[in-house]
């Protein structure tokens, strides 16, 4: 039995914010259009299902006077707010109507995109993390506590910042990201190959800031092809502490000791060679990222964990999309954990 065919014909609302919003708590990084939120759309089609297109504030409204049409999932694009407490609000209003929100619920949300709480868990679940600078240390780098996209990370003085926010020791090396997802044939959460961001200076005081991640120049995405075992665990235990259960994925940093050739990601990816950023619980997806990139490596590799699982969704739909492919690994997942 085809699993991918108990899917067609879900209403899906896709929820994202209007580009002239301006409510308090919904500044936000990224307008939702162009290939983004066409990528959620398509994939909608994808799956035949239906698509239900609604900005927050009209979907807060008809929430609250009943009027929304049926809606069997809900795919929540209402991220990077500068007011953490916000992001919650369109999975709690799922939460009360009891529909499923894609990609998790408002604990994920507030308990990974805090960054303190979540580098708090990370050393409970001994993940390796940056040692925390206080004012007698020179220099660091800082991370914003609510802001996503790598908005406000910037290395500098302990004196020079005034926000809220980490400050840690700077790792000199690069940007490596883990996805995860759920399988649909396994039943359970799995690890994606991580990809690496290599810029093309070598340098290892290059960061994957805010202008780089905008611009996409001078770097090249280099994909892992194998994972450790108890790595990949490591990784699947600290994912279960928050609950997530649809997709999601953590932000290291690779140490500059590791030898960085071409040949370097054809080696098991390990975390001690790593500390932890970061746990992204609504990342972004669009062509060409981490998700999209470790999508395409597992369905050339027959030994991946997952290869089975994309190779069912790539044989099954036609021009099949990273967006569609966590559309319904999230939308089984959703419907397992409910029954």
């Amino acid at each position: 039995m085809n699993p991918l065919k108990e899917l067609r014909g879900k209403t899906i609302a896709i929820v994202y914010i209007f580009e002239k919003e301006d409510a308090d708590g919904f500044g936000h990084f990224l307008i939702w259009k162009d290939k983004i939120l066409t990528g959620w759309l398509s994939a909608v089609y994808e799956l035949e299902c239906l698509p239900y297109i609604i900005d927050v504030r009209t979907f807060m409204q008809k929430a609250s006077n009943y009027s929304l049409p049926h809606i069997d999932y809900v795919v929540n694009l209402n991220s990077g707010c500068s007011e953490l407490s916000t992001m919650g609000l369109i999975p709690s209003v799922c939460s009360f109507l009891g529909i499923p929100c894609i990609p998790c619920d408002a604990t994920a949300i507030l308990t990974t995109e805090n960054k303190k709480i979540s580098n708090y868990v990370a050393i409970g679940n001994a993940l390796q993390t940056p040692k925390a600078l206080d004012a007698e240390n020179d220099y660091g780098i800082f991370r914003p506590i609510n802001l996503g996209n790598s908005i406000g990370i910037e290395k500098k003085r302990f004196t020079d910042f005034h926000a809220d926010g980490l400050y840690q020791e700077f790792i000199p090396g690069y940007d490596v990201t883990i996805p995860v997802a759920y399988n649909f044939l396994s039943l359970e959460l799995d690890v994606l190959p991580p990809t690496l961001y290599y810029p093309h200076t070598q340098d290892p005081d290059w960061i994957f800031d805010e202008e780089t991640k905008v611009e996409d120049k001078g770097l090249t995405r280099l994909q892992f092809t194998d994972i450790q075992d108890e790595t990949k665990q490591a990784i699947l235990r600290f994912f279960r502490v928050f609950g997530i259960k649809t997709y999601g994925r953590i932000d290291a940093r690779l140490k500059e000791t590791r030898l960085l050739t071409g040949d370097a990601v054809k080696k098991p990816f390990s975390l001690n060679d790593c500390y932890f950023l970061e746990i992204n619980s609504m990342p972004t997806i669009e062509p060409d990222d981490g998700f999209d990139l470790a999508f395409k490596a597992v369905q050339s590799n027959k030994t991946h964990s997952f290869y089975k699982c994309a190779s069912e969704y790539v044989l099954n739909i036609k021009n099949p999309t990273i967006n569609g492919f966590l559309l319904a690994c999230s939308m089984m997942a959703l419907s397992t954990s409910r029954c």
